[in-house]
């Protein structure tokens, strides 16, 4: 595998590398890998659709993080004949106009999509399943389907969708530091080592949930390599003004029911918090005290709405079962829940009965 997986990044020109939206840590080793291409001369870019504001130290110039940018409208030429195409460019918006010789345009005779040229190889980062991940945006990102893929994650329940699938049971930073040393000539600089500490402090939660060894090592010979730790443990740390007004608003709704503190958060203003921040929110809840068991919900409107949450409790045999029933994988003393259903009443009585 190593052979394979060198000479089909060697090879490529253009390379796109795609971090999930919902896993904590896969943006910041998805950019140490970024980093690193560059320094091979790779053509690089880098698709994500919300970058958290605690890692935009990390972030590169923004002419390397892409959204599609070809847009097309396309008119069947069955339908009419265009002779002239010219458009008119104002403040406030764009006009396209089309002179026709014969035919006529109707509104369901156009058809809008974006048109990119396919990468040479995409690689994604703690994505367990990609056809599900892009099936809302296959519009704008069809395009990626076509290419050679290295898939790396760390859930074990991946659904070993690439040509390559380096799926370890570690984080995603321990992983893709492997696959950076297999390429002769590269300097660990800075920028990767800061970008595969803060993926450690992510995944380990600041090291309070690992006693391994070597997790303490890598860490110190990131910082021998320029990793800056104050830096890092204070943009990872550091609460939102958007964090604030969550916690707020979880405080002024929070009820008890038998052995389960909860909050229903019923406003559009986070349909978007995302599993890091979920993260981030309950580091924050750990030093404030926080209850024993503890469930926050709120609606999700990213794709089809869903109800989203998190489940805190010290209690491991409590979390263990929380996780077996949303088929999650549970962190450290907490959990991130995704529920198809979107009625907040139903998904907390499923929690509520598994730790009466």
């Amino acid at each position: 595998m190593s052979e394979e997986l060198k000479k089909l990044v060697l090879d490529a020109k253009n390379i796109c590398l795609i971090p999930s939206k919902n896993e904590p840590e896969s943006l910041s080793s998805c950019l140490a890998l970024f980093y690193t291409l560059r320094e091979l001369g790779k053509n690089v870019n880098l698709i994500s659709e919300k970058i958290p504001e605690r890692l935009s130290f990390l972030i590169p110039s923004l002419d390397f993080l892409s959204s599609p940018k070809n847009f097309v409208i396309s008119i069947p030429r069955s339908s009419t004949d265009i002779s002239q195409i010219y458009y008119e460019k104002t403040e406030e918006s764009l006009k396209i106009h089309l002179t026709t010789n014969k035919g006529s345009i109707r509104k369901e005779d156009i058809s809008f999509y974006f048109q990119e040229a396919r990468p040479d190889l995409v690689i994604t980062f703690g994505i367990s399943d990609f056809k599900k991940y892009l099936e809302n945006s296959l519009d704008s990102f069809a395009y990626l389907l076509g290419s050679p893929i290295i898939n790396i994650d760390n859930n074990l329940n991946n659904l070993n969708f690439g040509q390559i699938n380096i799926v370890e049971n570690k984080s995603l930073s321990e992983i893709v530091l492997d696959k950076i040393k297999m390429f002769e000539g590269v300097n660990i600089d800075k920028n990767i080592a800061n970008c595969l500490l803060a993926g450690l402090v992510i995944y380990y939660e600041n090291f309070k949930n690992t006693t391994s060894p070597s997790v303490y090592q890598l860490a110190s010979e990131l910082i021998s390599k320029g990793a800056n730790n104050q830096l890092v443990i204070d943009n990872l740390q550091k609460t939102t003004e958007k964090e604030m007004v969550f916690l707020s608003n979880l405080f002024l709704n929070i009820k008890n029911e038998d052995s389960l503190a909860y909050s229903i958060i019923n406003s559009n203003e986070f349909s978007d918090i995302s599993e890091q921040e979920s993260l981030n929110l309950v580091q924050k809840l750990k030093t404030m005290g926080i209850q024993n068991n503890l469930l926050v919900l709120w609606e999700s409107r990213n794709s089809d709405p869903i109800t989203n949450g998190f489940f805190y409790s010290k209690n491991k045999a409590n979390l263990n079962k929380v996780a077996d029933e949303f088929n999650v994988n549970s962190k450290n003393e907490w959990v991130f829940i995704q529920d198809k259903a979107i009625d907040f009443h139903s998904t907390k009585e499923r929690v509520l009965k598994l730790i009466l």
